[in-house]
């Protein structure tokens, strides 16, 4: 779980912030936290403020941390460095995480909590940590600066790090090096690299690459996936690959027949996106026969005892980004499920009761021995209900002489945002920022 993201210098936020999952004093919902230690941990967080205010730039840090961690880096290749633009070229970018890892804490009877943090320029990283956060003070894993690194405990008695250590280029990540072999490592480390390759994030726009690949591959989630459309009045009753020509796949031929070559055996399939085509998803097959089939991803419609197929390429906008989300619900409603979900403009093509829908559904997933948590941006007003979010779960960005600067609605109980306060009349007004000046 997420407990704090730290941003500096990035983007339109050149002083230093804080986003905090931790829950303020708020009396209501609070079977939905979950308690970590003396602090509780809220499962969401709705992120709001007007056009270009900053919000975006909250979830592109954490999903450049991950991104980081996740890819190698060719020696002399430049970090992506975006600072601000005004205040910040040559300084620093300073991103930090201070995260609830799936790894028991030696010294208590809680699991380990840790902050890992970046400061990096485009040609080099200029400092990287790793501390353990314990009840009263806090531990070194590994600190990193310009000049050297330095291992500590269990890490520091390790061969294969103390070896990674010494060879860690000036433009990559210690812990992006580590994560090549995970299995070598101190839990505590592997449990930071585990926590980034678990972080889910859905961008505006996003297409459902892996979603095609599952319900190939998985009947339960191709069910799911059925009945969330389903429920949300898309008229879809079922999802499923059926049969088509070859002539129907809008790939060159040639391309067509490097893929088919590598279908060796019978039973190898691949799938196949028409990149120009969102939704053009095709599944291409070697059957025992040793003939290929071509099959299309498509949506079940039925109109009472009448049904029809339609590619997903010709759905609403609305629909594409509902199914982006449903894998969400489905990962959620699994016991024991695990993972920090970040969502950009989440109501995006939504109706406004789906919006809400959805986020109810999450809700219910949520609670003292849950672990998931989603962090969205948004503009749905709709949203903005004390029976629906607590106060310290909304936070808006102001952008203020070209620096965003980050404020959490409890942080406005002076101005009448009280328990019972109607949220929208007063985010409307205007009074408390977070919307543009017209």
């Amino acid at each position: 779980m997420l407990r704090v993201l730290h941003v500096e210098n990035w983007k339109s936020f050149h002083d230093p912030v804080d986003f905090t999952m931790i829950a303020g004093r708020e009396r209501c919902h609070n079977d939905s936290l979950f308690p970590d230690g003396k602090a509780r941990v809220l499962p969401v967080s709705a992120i709001y403020g007007a056009n270009a205010a900053g919000k975006s730039a909250l979830l592109d840090a954490v999903q450049l941390l991950q991104e980081l961690v996740a890819e190698p880096r060719a020696r002399g290749r430049r970090l992506p460095y975006n600072p601000h633009k005004l205040y910040g070229v040559g300084k620093p970018t300073v991103l930090g995480v201070e995260i609830v890892l799936d790894v028991p804490d030696a010294t208590s009877n809680r699991d380990a909590i840790v902050y890992y943090e970046v400061a990096y320029t485009a040609e080099r990283v200029v400092s990287e940590s790793l501390y353990r956060l314990r009840s009263v003070d806090e531990e070194a894993v590994f600190t990193r600066d310009e000049r050297s690194v330095d291992l500590y405990g269990d890490l520091g008695e390790n061969d294969f790090a103390r070896a990674v250590a010494r060879t860690v280029q000036g433009n990559g990540l210690l812990l992006e090096a580590l994560a090549n072999s995970e299995d070598q490592v101190d839990r505590i480390v592997a449990g930071v690299i585990q926590w980034f390759r678990r972080l889910a994030v859905i961008r505006r726009g996003a297409r459902f690459v892996t979603i095609p690949q599952r319900i190939s591959k998985d009947d339960d989630f191709r069910q799911v996936m059925a009945t969330g459309l389903a429920t949300a009045d898309t008229g879809i009753c079922d999802v499923l690959f059926t049969q088509v020509e070859r002539e129907k796949i809008p790939v060159p031929d040639g391309m067509l027949d490097d893929f088919e070559a590598k279908l060796v055996g019978a039973g190898d399939e691949g799938l196949l996106a028409a990149s120009s085509r969102q939704g053009a998803f095709f599944r291409v097959r070697r059957e025992s026969s040793g003939e290929i089939s071509y099959e299309r991803l498509v949506a079940r419609h039925r109109n009472g005892d009448r049904q029809f197929e339609l590619p997903f390429d010709h759905e609403s906008d609305g629909t594409i980004q509902y199914l982006n989300l449903l894998p969400v619900l489905y990962l959620v409603g699994r016991e024991g499920s695990r993972g920090v979900f970040l969502v950009d403009e989440l109501e995006d093509s939504l109706h406004p009761k789906l919006t809400e829908e959805f986020l109810r559904r999450f809700l219910s997933a949520t609670g003292k021995n849950q672990r998931r948590q989603l962090i969205f941006t948004t503009h749905e007003l709709h949203l903005l209900r004390s029976d629906l979010l607590r106060r310290d779960e909304i936070w808006l960005v102001e952008k203020r002489c070209h620096n965003s600067e980050l404020i959490r609605l409890t942080d406005f109980s002076d101005k009448g945002v009280r328990d019972g306060a109607d949220l929208t009349k007063i985010y409307m007004s205007g009074r408390i920022g977070g919307v543009p000046r017209i």
